[in-house]
C-alpha cells in the first residue's frame, strides 16, 4: 500500500504541470490518502509500558503523522508554561498534546529532556525517540511543501532544520539547508530563534560579524520572551562578546534571571559558578562558585564535575564551560 501511494506521489508531481483542474483533483485525492496512510510512523514515546515497548489492548498507539493533519499547528496546552518557565507544569500538558499529535509539543519536550530542564539529566534513549518521532514527519513535511497547504508553518521548518543541522535519520547534514528552513520559521518561533542562532555561530560553518549580530539578535528576542535556553545563551554572549562588546554585568543578570526560573539547564548554574569564581560584576567568591558549580554537578555535566574537582584539589586553572548556545 505504501508502494502504492509513493507511486501516486510521483505520479501527482508530473500531473501538476498540465490543468489547473487536474492538479486540484490530484491535491485532494493525495491529501485524503496522505491522511489515511501516513508514509512516516512513530509510536509516541510517552506511550507503551515502561520498557518502552507498545501495549496492546486499551492503549491508543499514537503517530505523529496521522495526528498532523486533524490538529494543524495550534499552540499546544503546556506552550506557555514552557515559555514562562514553569516547567513542572509545562511537561505534563505538552505531554498530553504530544499524545495528540501536536508535532510543536513534541519539539518543546525534545528541549526539556536533552537540556534537562524538568531537573533531571537527559536521558538518551528519550532522546532517540523523541527525534525518531520528529523525523516520521519528514515525507509528510516534504510532501507538504510541494502539495500544500501552508508548507511554511513554523514547526515544519525547524524540526527539518534540526534533522539537517544534525544529519539524522537518514538526513546528510547540511548546515546550509538547516539555516534556510531555521531562519525561515525564527519570525515568531521562539525555538526556530535559539536555533537559527546556533546555527550562526557553530564551527560547522565560517562565520561573519553580521552573523554575530544577527545570533544576538534573535537571542535577545527569545530572552525578552523568557526562554530559559534564551537567557542563557544571552548570557554567555554577554560574558565573551559575541555580537556585542562584554557585558559582564548583564552577562552575571541574565544568568540570575535564567537561575530563578523553576528550573535551568545545568549549563547555566555552571556558568554562574564561573562568574562568581572570576569575579566580574560580582564580587570574587569561590564558595559561592563552589556551590554554583556543585548543583551544575548533581545533575550530571561534566564541565561542572571538571571545576567542582579543580576547586577542591586548590589547583589554578581556567574554568570549564560548554562553548556555543544551547536550542
Amino acid at each position: 500500500m505504501r508502494a502504492e501511494i509513493k507511486r501516486s506521489f510521483e505520479k501527482g508531481k508530473r500531473e501538476m504541470t498540465k490543468t489547473p483542474l487536474l492538479r486540484l483533483l490530484m491535491f485532494l485525492v493525495l491529501t485524503i490518502l496522505a491522511g489515511a496512510f501516513p508514509l512516516g510512523c512513530s509510536i509516541w514515546p510517552f506511550s507503551g509500558s515502561k520498557d518502552g515497548s507498545a501495549e496492546s489492548g486499551s492503549t491508543k498507539v499514537e503517530t505523529a503523522a496521522g495526528k498532523m493533519k486533524s490538529t494543524g499547528e495550534l499552540k499546544p496546552a503546556g506552550e506557555d508554561e514552557f515559555l514562562r518557565g514553569d516547567y513542572a507544569a509545562a511537561v505534563p500538558l505538552l505531554m498530553n498534546a504530544g499524545r495528540s499529535g501536536s508535532l510543536r509539543a513534541v519539539f518543546f519536550l525534545r528541549i526539556v529532556n536533552e537540556y534537562g530542564l524538568d531537573g533531571q539529566p537527559p536521558n538518551p534513549e528519550m532522546a532517540e525517540r523523541l527525534v525518531s518521532l520528529l523525523a516520521a514527519m519528514k515525507d509528510r513535511v516534504q510532501e507538504l511543501a510541494y502539495y500544500g497547504p501552508k508548507p511554511d508553518q513554523p514547526i515544519y521548518k525547524t524540526a527539518l532544520a534540526l534533522l539537517y543541522f544534525r544529519g539524522q535519520q537518514g538526513l546528510n547534514q547540511d548546515v546550509g539547508a538547516a539555516l534556510n528552513l531555521a531562519r525561515g520559521a525564527a519570525a515568531d518561533f521562539v525555538p526556530a530563534m535559539n536555533l537559527t542562532a546556533a546555527i550562526l555561530l557553530s564551527p560547522l560553518r565560517p562565520q561573519s560579524s553580521g552573523d554575530f549580530k544577527e545570533a544576538f539578535a534573535l537571542t535577545l528576542k527569545a530572552a525578552e520572551r523568557g526562554d530559559a535556553l534564551a537567557m542563557g545563551n544571552l548570557s554567555y554572549l554577554y560574558r565573551l562578546g559575541l555580537g556585542i562588546d562584554q557585558e559582564p554585568f548583564l552577562a552575571a543578570s541574565w544568568a540570575r534571571k535564567a537561575a530563578d526560573k523553576t528550573q535551568t539547564t545545568p549549563r547555566v548554574l555552571n556558568d554562574l559558578g564561573l562568574i562568581y569564581e572570576e569575579g566580574r560584576a560580582v564580587t570574587q567568591d569561590k564558595a559561592e562558585a563552589a556551590r554554583w558549580y556543585g548543583l551544575a554537578a548533581a545533575r550530571n555535566y561534566a564541565a561542572a564535575k571538571s571545576n567542582v574537582a579543580r576547586l577542591k584539589s586548590g589547583h589554578d586553572g581556567a574554568p570549564a564551560f560548554h562553548a556555543g548556545l544551547e536550542y
